[in-house]
């Protein structure tokens, strides 16, 4: 299980907010909004989650 290390909350891979961009994919906590990481995308176009939009 993916943890925090802003909030110490431990979530599943589901739970985590993702942000996907042309060749980016960014991870980020749902309670805190902090970033757990960074990575390189690899595939079809990308599809942004909004997820944590609505709650901001």
């Amino acid at each position: 299980m993916p943890t925090c290390k802003h909030c110490n909350g431990e979530f599943t891979a589901e739970e985590l907010v993702r942000h996907e961009y042309v060749r980016v994919i960014v991870v980020h906590c749902p309670d805190c909004g902090c970033v757990l990481g960074q990575y390189n995308r690899h595939g079809d176009a990308p599809k942004t989650d909004h997820k944590s939009d609505a709650d901001r």
